[in-house]
Parts: structure tokens; C-alpha cells; sequence
């Protein structure tokens, strides 16, 4: 990197929208600490919409990254992305890359690819040939942390006689056309304020609540608030809220919300209901009151990033639990393990009476 000029660096994670919010705190630690320095993320498609809406970042690249949990991309088709991707990163002379997440298959092929001269990870199998600085494997702790310790190593390589502020606080922009969006989606479906909104779906079917408990949620919170909850999902979610809201008061605005859109909505909601998803980091991130149903994940390493007073996590206690393993978990589940199913209606309704502004008696 030339003297005096401000560094280019990179931030790539191929993962859920979650885990890239999870990011935002140590980005925004690095804007504080390097103002000038230009800062970019890479990210798939379905997650960019949240780097996208970072007031620290400058540019959001789109990287068509092969999905987890599914069969490795074929070799061929791999080498081509790696190709493509690679010369465009490497046009933009990025000086720095830090791959965030520790087990990650993708971006340090990529980051070699595009000759960037620093590249930062953690020292896991599939990661470590691609780097020239590889950390120790983040102990156990908050995710979020992870991404400090590589900005600080980074400083230490820069020369930057600083270290980041730790301030778990993630940065998300909800613009004018979002609320906008928000405003016609819930206008159209006749849902009125204050909001009640249930989030069923995740990216891991083994996280989910099994739909005949939200249903029955659904119509729990509706007579207790005397509203219509607003039940909320991807396209790809339309039939699980379609069983969420049948025979109960519930809206269905499955597949009709942009990600920015979303977030307007939540920011609004007197209460967030979801599983252990992006939806949850992302209504935190907002300021709603959220409620999150933890299964196989950890909540020490993955709580949403919000003051005590407005989160509650419901889990329930079994010796395999939290596993941490979403693939192949020691119980042998595909979907609805006990761990998830343990919850009952009557424990999320008791943390949802905790957050709601009129608890009743």
C-alpha cells in the first residue's frame, strides 16, 4: 500500500443475513478508528440488502456464493465464480480482506484469487491456506466478537496505533422507501398499528417451531391484545404461514416484503416473535422488543444485540442442548428436534407478557 493513502479494505462472509449483521458492530469500530479508509462488504445476494443499509460501508458487492447446508457446487462451475469474482475484486485494488466467518470454504479462495496482499482469518482447515495472517479460533463467546479481533489485527498490521471501541451495537438504516413500502403492504392488508409481528421461518428447518404452535400463538396473542398479528416470511415461506394463519386472526404477509421493507415493519412492532433467525437480529437491530426461539444454536454465542430489557430468548434445558450443529445433529433430527419442540406455547406467551407494554395480570 503507498504511503499516505487510505486503505482498501474488504469484508467478505458467504453466509446468512444474521450472521453478516452480526458483522456491523466491529465495521463500525473500524470507521471510528480508520475514518478515511474505504470499506466494502461481499456478500450473497439475499444478505447484501443488509450491508447495503450499513451508513460505515461504501460499497456492497454481490458475490453468488454456493449455499450451506447443500451439496458442494460443482468443481467447474466453482472455478468459473472463483474466476469472475476474483478479477473483479482484484480491479478494485482492495490493499486488506477479512474473512469473518472461521470455517468458511468460499472467500479465501476468492480473496487469494484477487491477489489482496493482507488477507486475515481464522486458523481452520478449510481457511488457513488462503490467508497470510491466520488468528487463533475464536474462543467461546459472542460471534460479534470475532470481527474485532480481526479489524485489530489489521490495525497491527497497518500500523494504525489504535484498537477498536467494543461496542455491540449494530448499525442498520431503514430509509424513506422502506417505510414507504412498509406502509403500502400493511395499508393493503388491512393491518393497523401498534404490531404484533410472528416470524416462523429460518434458514435451517431444524430451527423451526412446528407451525400448529405458532398457529396456536397466533390466536393466543390476538385475544390477549385484541389485534391481528401480522405473520411474515420469504416467498419461499408462503405455504408455513399459510399453516401459521389458517383459522386464526393472524395476517399472512408471507413474500410481501422487501428486507429493508421488513425491518420498517419490525421497527414499528410493539413485539417480534421468531425463531433463532435473520428475522430476529434484524428486528433487534431496529429497536422492537424481540422474543427468539433457540433450539440446537447457542444463545451465548448468537443472542440478538440489544439491551436486556427488551430481548427474551425461550429455550429449554437438555443435556445436548445448545449442540451448535445445524447438519448433522448428535440427536440424529432433520427437523423438529426435542430441543425445539420442548417449547411450548405457554413459555413463549409468558416471555411475549414480559416485553408487551399492557402485561396482563
Amino acid at each position: 500500500m503507498e504511503a499516505g493513502r487510505a486503505p482498501r479494505i474488504l469484508v467478505i462472509r458467504p453466509d446468512h443475513i444474521g450472521d453478516l449483521l452480526l458483522t456491523l458492530p466491529a465495521i463500525a469500530a473500524l470507521r471510528r478508528t480508520v475514518p478515511s479508509a474505504y470499506l466494502a462488504y461481499a456478500a450473497p445476494p439475499a444478505a447484501a440488502a443488509v450491508a447495503e443499509r450499513c451508513p460505515d460501508l461504501d460499497e456492497t458487492l454481490t458475490v453468488r456464493f454456493p449455499p450451506f447446508g447443500r451439496p458442494d457446487p460443482e468443481p467447474g462451475a466453482w472455478r468459473k465464480t472463483v474466476r469472475l469474482e476474483a478479477s473483479r475484486l482484484a480491479q478494485i485494488g482492495f490493499d486488506a480482506a477479512l474473512v469473518i466467518r472461521p470455517d468458511d470454504p468460499w472467500s479465501g479462495e476468492l480473496v487469494a484469487g484477487a491477489s489482496i496482499p493482507i488477507r486475515l482469518g481464522f486458523d481452520m482447515r478449510r481457511t488457513r491456506p488462503y490467508l497470510t495472517d491466520a488468528l487463533p479460533v475464536p474462543a467461546a463467546r459472542h460471534v460479534a466478537l470475532d470481527g474485532f479481533d480481526l479489524a485489530d489485527a489489521l490495525l497491527s498490521r497497518l500500523s494504525v496505533g489504535a484498537r477498536t471501541v467494543r461496542t455491540l451495537e449494530p448499525a442498520l438504516v431503514v430509509t424513506s422507501d422502506d417505510e414507504a413500502e412498509a406502509s403500502d403492504v400493511l395499508g393493503d392488508a388491512g393491518a393497523k398499528e401498534p404490531l404484533i409481528v410472528l416470524h416462523p421461518g429460518s434458514g435451517w428447518p431444524l430451527k423451526n417451531w412446528p407451525p400448529r404452535r405458532w398457529r396456536l400463538l397466533a390466536a393466543e396473542l390476538a385475544r390477549r391484545t385484541r389485534t391481528r398479528p401480522v405473520v411474515v416470511g420469504t416467498p419461499g415461506e408462503r405455504a408455513l404461514v399459510r399453516q401459521v394463519v389458517d383459522g386464526t386472526p393472524a395476517i399472512n404477509l408471507a413474500g410481501r416484503l422487501s428486507l429493508g421493507a421488513l425491518a420498517a415493519v419490525h421497527r414499528r412492532a410493539q413485539l417480534v416473535v421468531t425463531t433463532d433467525s435473520g428475522a430476529l437480529h434484524i428486528a433487534a437491530a431496529v429497536g422492537a422488543p424481540v422474543v427468539g426461539l433457540f433450539g440446537p444454536g447457542d444463545p451465548f454465542r448468537f443472542a440478538p444485540l440489544a439491551p436486556p430489557d427488551r430481548v427474551r430468548v425461550v429455550r429449554i434445558g437438555l443435556p445436548c442442548s445448545p449442540c451448535g450443529t445445524l447438519e448433522h445433529p448428535p440427536c440424529g433430527a432433520a427437523r423438529d428436534p426435542d430441543c425445539v419442540t420442548g417449547i411450548r406455547v405457554e413459555h413463549v406467551v409468558r416471555a411475549a407478557d414480559e416485553l408487551l407494554p399492557e402485561a396482563p395480570p
